[in-house]
């Protein structure tokens, strides 16, 4: 199993750490810390997410470094489920709960809706998808890879929760922090198989090669690393940050462009509609392709770097997608394109 980091624990006194984020202004993500017990939890610094405002809505972490994650299990199950979410509408109710858990990994996350269906307050996906990507944010930042409870309230009344614990620990401990259920049968819940036959590990080795669509045999990634290398976690947060990106447009609308630089700065991606008169690309096709890229042909192969994707239907390109390591030439996708 690959592991991106190690975990290092804020606080090696007090295993339990808290912080608040309010949603919005999209302010930073970069976090700091030490390991002195006497320190400050994280601090919340800027971040280039452009997601609509969610007036009122607020964050509040905890953290529980007493029980460890694998980072890689991590960033596999928060991109599979934020791709579950942005299927959806940005302004889409949220019932029950939603959840998600790969085969074999030790992480389970989900959403808790705690309101009742008369409340006029509720969970909404836009919440689902700003709390997702600031918990996987907070975490990467902070090195602080365990479970993690956060309590979801708009203009200071909860309206629900999100949980990232080991799969073992009971679900009404790690969301509710209280008596009740963890019946899986009343939720929206994928219980995912990564496929392993869409192409084999040596194939993806290989700088170039095509990828066809498990689900859909004639949508299909023709894949090019070009040589320079970039960090995981770099690579696993930018994909991420592009698949949120995409969750307040419907996903027949086109894709025109959307460029996204990852919260460090270190790494762009560019997805572009090629216009094609036989298929529309829009932003349904767009989060597919980041999806097959990271659990299909990235992480398998373990090529953590720059990459060109022609991404075809019927083997007729339709878009292209590129992620690339920012240089002090290459900060944004204008840049980027004259390097070419």
């Amino acid at each position: 199993m690959l592991v991106l980091a190690s975990a290092t624990p804020i606080n090696d006194v007090n295993p339990t750490l808290s912080l608040k984020s309010v949603f919005p202004p999209i302010l930073p993500l970069k976090t700091t810390h030490t390991n002195d017990p006497t320190s400050s939890p994280p601090r919340l610094s800027n971040t280039l997410i452009n997601l609509p405002r969610l007036p009122g809505f607020e964050m509040d972490f905890t953290f529980d470094q007493s029980k460890r994650l694998r980072p890689f299990e991590v960033y596999q199950t928060a991109i599979q489920l934020m791709y579950e979410t942005v299927q959806r509408g940005w302004d889409e109710k949220v019932h029950m709960m939603v959840a998600e858990q790969i085969e074999g990994y030790d992480v389970i996350m989900l959403f808790l809706n705690h309101q009742s269906p008369t409340e006029s307050d509720q969970l909404q996906i836009g919440h689902c998808v700003a709390a997702l990507y600031r918990a996987i944010a907070v975490m990467t930042d902070g090195v602080i890879f365990c479970q993690l409870r956060c309590h979801l309230s708009v203009f200071e009344k909860q309206i629900g929760a999100l949980s990232i614990a080991p799969l073992k620990d009971s679900l009404a401990a790690t969301v509710g922090g209280g008596g009740g259920g963890g019946n899986f049968t009343a939720m929206s819940k994928s219980n995912l198989t990564l496929e392993t036959d869409v192409a084999t590990t040596a194939t993806l080795r290989a700088n170039s090669g095509t990828v066809r669509d498990a689900d859909d045999a004639r949508f299909s990634i023709t894949y090019h690393f070009m040589g320079r290398s970039i960090t995981s976690k770099e690579v696993s947060m930018v994909v991420l940050e592009a698949m949120a990106s995409t969750a307040p447009f419907k996903k027949d609308a086109e894709c025109d462009e959307l460029d996204v630089v990852s919260n460090t700065g270190g790494s762009f991606i560019i997805i572009e509609s090629l216009h094609s008169s036989r298929k529309r690309f829009t932003y349904g096709w767009a989060t597919r392709a980041l999806r097959i890229l990271y659990q299909h042909i990235i992480a398998p192969a373990k090529k953590w770097g720059d990459v060109w994707l022609e991404i075809k239907y019927d083997d007729v390109k339709f878009g292209e997608l590129r992620m690339l390591r920012a240089t002090a030439g290459t900060r944004n996708g204008t840049d980027a394109r004259k390097e070419e």
